[in-house]
C-alpha cells in the first residue's frame, strides 16, 4: 500500500486528524487487485473440483434445484450468526468503552461488507474505523478489543469441539488440526498477557506512546474475569448455531450430515480461507467441498451446497453493510486536505 494509506490509517487508529496525503490513486489498480484476488480463489475452487471429480453440469443442476425455503433459511441464519458474533465482541468491549450492542452489530455488518471486497479480512480493520468515527472512542482501544475478539472467535472451536465429542467421535484429522490450532492460540494468549504486563514501552514523549497505551488498554480486556465466561459460553454459540443450520440446510441438497460432520465442514472451509481472496470466494468452496467428499458425499452435490451456502452468508452482509452506511450517511474517513484512506493507493 502507498504511504498515504499508512499515514491515514495510523492517524485513524490514534483517533487524531489525518495528515494531508497525496491525491488518491486511480480506481483501476485497486479494482484490478480485487479481481485478481477473486480469480485466485476461483482457481483454487476449480482445481479442487477437478481433483475431486466434480461435474460442473451437475453442480449447475443442483444449484438450480435448491428449494426456496432452504435459501431463505440460510439468509436468515447469516444475520443470526452476525448477531452472535456481535454479542461476543460487545461482551469484550462494552464494559470497557461503554458502547451499546447496536454499535457492535452495525460495525460487524460493515466489516463483513468490506471483507467481501478486501482480501485477508481487511474489513475487520475498517469496522474499527467505522466504530471509532461513529462513537468517538479511541480507534486504538477498539482495535485492541478486536484482537481479543478474534482470539475468542477462533478459541470458540475448542469448546464446540469438546461438546460435539460427547455426541460422537470426530475424524482423526480434526483432532490433529485443532491440536495444532490450539497451540497457536496458546502462544497468542501468552503474547497478549505479556504485552499487557511487561511488553514493549515506547520512548517517553514518542508519538507512538499514546497509540500504544490505548491499544494495550483494549488488549487488557483479555485478562478480565468476564473473558472466561465469554470464552466458554458465548464464543461457541456462533459455531454451534452454524453447525445446526448446516445439518438442516444440507438436507435440501440431499446431504445428511451429523453435527460433528457439519462442524468438520466448517473447520475445512475456514482453514481453506488462508487463500486471501476477497470474500473467501473459491477458497471456501474448495475447503467445504473437500470436507464433504471426505465423509463420502457426492462431489457435485457438495460443491453446489457450499456454493449456495457461501452466497447466502456473503450477500446479506454486503447488503446490510451498505444499508448501514447509507442510512447513517457515514463516511469511513475524513476529507480535509487529505483524501479518504479507503481511496488511497
Amino acid at each position: 500500500m502507498g504511504s498515504s494509506l499508512i499515514t491515514a490509517e495510523t492517524a485513524a487508529v490514534a483517533g487524531t486528524p489525518a495528515v494531508a496525503a497525496p491525491e488518491p490513486a486511480p480506481r483501476a489498480p485497486r479494482l484490478g487487485r480485487a479481481v485478481l484476488g477473486m480469480l485466485a480463489g476461483l482457481l483454487v475452487a476449480v482445481a479442487a473440483g477437478f481433483l475431486l471429480g466434480v461435474d460442473p453440469r451437475e453442480v449447475k443442476g443442483h444449484v438450480a434445484g435448491a428449494p426456496g425455503w432452504a435459501v431463505a433459511a440460510m439468509v436468515a441464519s447469516a444475520f443470526v450468526v452476525l448477531a452472535l458474533q456481535a454479542l461476543r465482541w460487545h461482551s469484550v468491549m462494552g464494559p470497557l468503552l461503554g458502547l451499546r450492542y447496536a454499535h457492535a452489530y452495525k460495525a460487524q455488518i460493515v466489516g463483513v461488507m468490506f471483507n467481501a471486497i478486501l482480501p485477508a479480512r481487511g474489513g475487520d480493520l475498517l469496522r474499527v474505523q467505522y466504530l471509532g468515527r461513529r462513537t468517538g472512542k479511541s480507534r486504538a482501544t477498539i482495535l485492541g478489543t478486536e484482537i481479543v475478539d478474534r482470539w475468542l472467535d477462533w478459541w470458540g472451536w475448542i469448546p464446540t469441539f469438546l461438546v460435539l465429542c460427547a455426541l460422537t467421535t470426530p475424524p482423526s484429522w480434526l483432532f490433529k488440526a485443532l491440536a495444532i490450532f490450539g497451540g497457536i492460540l496458546s502462544i497468542w494468549a501468552v503474547a497478549m498477557v505479556v504485552l499487557t504486563r511487561r511488553g514493549y514501552q515506547p520512548r517517553p514523549g514518542s508519538r507512538l506512546g499514546p497509540i500504544f497505551a490505548a491499544l494495550r488498554t483494549g488488549i487488557d480486556a483479555f485478562r478480565a474475569p468476564r473473558t472466561w465466561f465469554i470464552a466458554l459460553v458465548i464464543a461457541p454459540l456462533p459455531w454451534l448455531w452454524e453447525a445446526m443450520v448446516l445439518t438442516q440446510a444440507g438436507r435440501a441438497f440431499g446431504i445428511e450430515m451429523t453435527l460433528v460432520q457439519a462442524f468438520s465442514v466448517m473447520i475445512g472451509f475456514n482453514l481453506a480461507m488462508v487463500v486471501p481472496s476477497p470474500g473467501a470466494v473459491g477458497s471456501m468452496e474448495a475447503g467445504g467441498t473437500a470436507a464433504l467428499v471426505f465423509f463420502g458425499f457426492d462431489q457435485s452435490q457438495a460443491m453446489a451446497f457450499i456454493f449456495v451456502y457461501h452466497l447466502t452468508q456473503l450477500l446479506p452482509g454486503v447488503a446490510g453493510g451498505a444499508a448501514v452506511l447509507v442510512a447513517e450517511g457515514e463516511r469511513l474517513f475524513s476529507f480535509g486536505g487529505a483524501r479518504s484512506a479507503l481511496r488511497s493507493g
